[in-house]
């Protein structure tokens, strides 16, 4: 069963890493591999317990999960070895909340997730590592605090946590749900509690970053939408105004705060959040058929680039020391192979078209569009457009920049963040080129 060898080999690696980081992550790659033969051949958590289901969407998107916790396996240096062991736990945790139909495992698991993520974030090297870590930790605290007063006061509402089964027509269900939503926001860093992202996403070994940022927003984002589905069906007129709002908040003012950002690692928290704003426009189109479809679209592209971006920026800052703007001036001359990954993954955050990045978003807002909420897809649409700016003005400064020191001392790309590089970069054409695969296993649900 894949979860189980996610977990021992988890406890496994551990025995290698210090002295052997390659057959560390040998070993890793091999139990990504059998997970994912045995999730193809059915052998998820619903062979054991009564509580999971393994449907074609939950499958593809632990497809996506393991190829890409595969390819930053590949990415990782010596120093980041720890992590290693990390996603494996990650990678376990987050098939169990994929495939979970019960409420309380889902909040369990989300705790779960929440502390992997801690840890993740206190691969410490310098002072600045220290506080991104130190702000994630106690937004992540209080987030907590918040999830399970709220899941608290919904039990007593409720005979049952299944999906299915649940009651959401409680005395107290809508006030739980708003508090429940409220802790998520923190942690899905929606406007106003996004303020830890944009720090911590800078701050935190960048590696970590793009787990935090790109593969479990990802995940929850999916896990979320299965969770609080029916809530969002039996209060539509809540769900429509409350989504919409944080969705249009989150995009505008994300978008905004990067384009004065002179750090690159802000650039991409920015970047990070606005998407989470785009991500919340199938939450308030819940009531659209496309809506799931949107959420999972959105979750596969973002996966794929986000965690692209930030790995390359790993490269870079430990290769080359770059850390603002200025610093990736003639990149395109000095790591070529960087700037044109870097440069194909932030176009696909842009949503140019043949990337997934932009099916994605058309998907997302094209189920806006159909649950009838045009004002809001507008909104999206200008904010797109704003985004562009800063995308390509990092671009610019890449190939139509000379270096200010002006050397072109050239920095080469490691076998493995080229093997990594190149899945990732495969999702986001694949996915950018090819729609049928997540709406066959979506729209019929």
């Amino acid at each position: 069963m894949s979860f189980i060898i996610l977990i021992a080999v988890g406890l496994l690696v551990p025995v290698f890493y210090k002295r052997h980081i390659f057959i560390a992550k040998l070993i890793t790659i091999i139990a990504f591999i059998a997970s994912a033969v045995m999730i193809h051949n059915g052998m998820g958590l619903n062979e054991i317990f009564p509580y999971f289901v393994l449907d074609p969407a939950t499958k593809l998107m632990e497809y996506v999960l393991l190829a890409t916790l595969a390819a930053v396996t590949m990415s990782l240096t010596g120093f980041e070895r720890p992590l290693i062991a990390q996603m494996l736990f990650l990678a376990g945790s987050s098939l169990a909340i994929l495939e979970t139909n019960n409420f309380f495992i889902f909040i369990v698991l989300f705790e779960v997730i929440a502390i992997i993520s801690y840890v993740l974030v206190a691969n410490i090297r310098n002072f600045y590592n220290a506080e991104g870590a130190i702000k994630a930790f106690i937004a992540g605290a209080v987030a907590s605090g918040i999830i399970l007063l709220g899941f608290a006061l919904f039990s007593f509402v409720t005979d049952s946590f299944n999906y299915a089964e649940m009651n959401v027509n409680g005395k107290f269900t809508l006030i739980a749900v708003a508090i429940m939503l409220a802790g998520i926001f923190y942690k899905m860093t929606i406007v106003p509690m996004h303020g830890w992202a944009s720090d911590a996403y800078a701050q935190v070994n960048h590696a970590a970053a793009a787990i935090l940022s790109g593969v479990i927003k990802s995940i929850m984002l999916v896990a979320i939408f299965k969770a609080f589905y029916k809530f969002l069906i039996a209060y539509p007129t809540a769900t429509v105004l409350i989504f919409s709002f944080f969705a249009i908040v989150t995009m505008t003012l994300a978008n905004f705060m990067a384009l004065w950002q002179k750090r690159i690692s802000k650039i991409l928290a920015y970047s990070s959040i606005a998407h989470s704003g785009y991500a919340l426009i199938p939450f308030a189109a819940a009531s659209s058929v496309y809506a799931y479809t949107g959420v999972l679209y959105y979750a596969i592209a973002y996966i794929f680039m986000q965690t692209s971006v930030f790995l390359i920026l790993n490269d870079l800052r430990r290769e080359a020391g770059v850390k603002y703007i200025e610093d990736i001036k003639g990149l395109g001359v000095k790591a070529p192979i960087h700037a044109l990954f870097f440069t194909l993954q932030l176009f696909s955050l842009a949503g140019i078209p043949l990337l997934a990045g932009f099916l994605s978003k058309a998907v997302a807002f094209y189920a806006g569009v159909d649950a009838g909420l045009w004002p809001v897809v507008l909104v999206a649409l200008l904010n797109s457009a704003l985004a562009v700016a800063y995308y390509i003005w990092i671009v610019k400064h890449i190939y139509f920049d000379s270096p200010i020191n002006g050397t072109v001392a050239k920095i080469s790309i490691s076998a493995g963040s080229l093997l990594g590089q190149l899945i990732l970069l495969a999702g986001t054409i694949y996915f950018g080129i090819v729609a049928t695969q997540v709406f066959n296993t979506t729209i019929s649900m």
